[in-house]
């Protein structure tokens, strides 16, 4: 009788123990990991981001030629391969205006990639105003057939009506620049929490320094609207000057001598060290979700507690039955 008392005391004992180590836990938490560079990178704009004139350039696939966007894709690639990983999304469409931009971030066929996107770079507002000057070009005598300047094709009054026409309507694309570009950006900050990074447009016509009025209009017309980029930039997104990063060297880093505006492969590599740069001095984080110190739930201090009690009760509980037992036989 006493020994079968005493080992369901003891069962009980076990089980309570038992039950005890099956209540503790360990709560999951939220770490925030700082970076240099964007785990998710969207690149929109127009033809120099999409990486137009490169070799492997498809308007349908931007991913096989060494753009800027593809070159620091590759890099953060490996540079974040045992943290985070990285992806990069190149949404860029060749000939686009800061207009058709507005119009695309509106149609809500961005939406999903801004929303997953650590930072958002754009290039545009070099089709607002470079085809006006590339048809001023082709008025001044200038053959993109064989990309030669010849001073016999001007026609002196012809040229400068060109120049004052072309005048009016840079102009008037400019206005048009500067009135969409805020809508951009408020339209672009409404749909993601990404930082936000517009590029400056570098002047390619100054290659033609025998043209000097030619440059001068070009000089003037770029500078301005890279005057309106950087003076709306405060509070609401990041400058990357291409411009000044290209300056005085267009020969090298586009393609003008084969009156291509766009930029060569040294060009695009020059961008994406610019871009680099400013992502660097930004900084990101990311976070994961990770187990903290495995504690001992309130249950299971409870059962901890009630564990002890009976295991004493277990201890002296022999003692008492046997004491108990002696005291009856003595009263007999």
């Amino acid at each position: 009788m006493l020994k079968r008392l005493f080992a369901a005391v003891c069962a009980v004992v076990s089980a309570v123990m038992l039950t005890a180590c099956s209540m503790t836990a360990r709560d999951l938490h939220e770490v925030t990991h700082r970076i240099e560079v964007p785990p998710r990178m969207l690149f929109l704009g127009d033809s120099i981001a999409a990486g137009y004139g490169l070799d492997g350039y498809s308007a349908d696939d931007l991913y096989n030629c060494r753009s800027y966007a593809n070159i620091l894709a590759g890099n953060y690639s490996s540079e974040l391969k045992d943290e985070c990983g990285n992806v990069m999304v190149n949404k860029a469409v060749s000939g686009e205006t800061s207009a058709e931009l507005l119009e695309l971030i509106n149609s809500g066929e961005l939406d999903e990639y801004l929303a997953d996107s650590d930072a958002v770079v754009v290039s545009i507002g070099g089709n607002d105003l470079l085809g006006l000057i590339f048809e001023l070009m082709e008025n001044l005598g200038i053959s993109s057939d064989d990309f030669s300047f010849n001073f016999k094709n001007i026609d002196i009054f012809g040229a400068a009506d060109a120049f004052s026409t072309m005048e009016s309507q840079a102009n008037e694309a400019l206005d048009g620049f500067e009135a969409n570009l805020p809508l951009i950006v408020e339209e672009l900050s409404s749909r993601t929490n990404g930082t936000l990074y517009f590029q400056t447009l570098y002047d390619p016509l100054e290659y033609f320094e025998k043209i000097p009025r030619l440059t001068k209009f070009s000089a003037e017309k770029i500078g301005r609207l890279n005057t309106i980029i950087r003076e709306q930039a405060e509070g609401h997104y990041k400058v990357v000057d291409i411009a000044e990063k290209f300056a005085g060297q267009s020969e090298t880093v586009t393609n003008i001598k084969s009156f291509d505006i766009h930029p060569n492969s040294i060009g695009h590599q020059l961008i994406a060290d610019s871009i680099d740069e400013s992502f660097r001095e930004t900084g990101f984080t990311y976070t994961t979700e990770e187990y903290g110190e495995q504690y001992i739930t309130r249950e299971g201090y409870i059962a901890i507690i009630v564990g002890i009690v009976l295991s004493v009760f277990a201890m002296t509980l022999p003692a008492l039955l046997v004491g108990g037992l002696v005291r009856g036989k003595k009263e007999k």
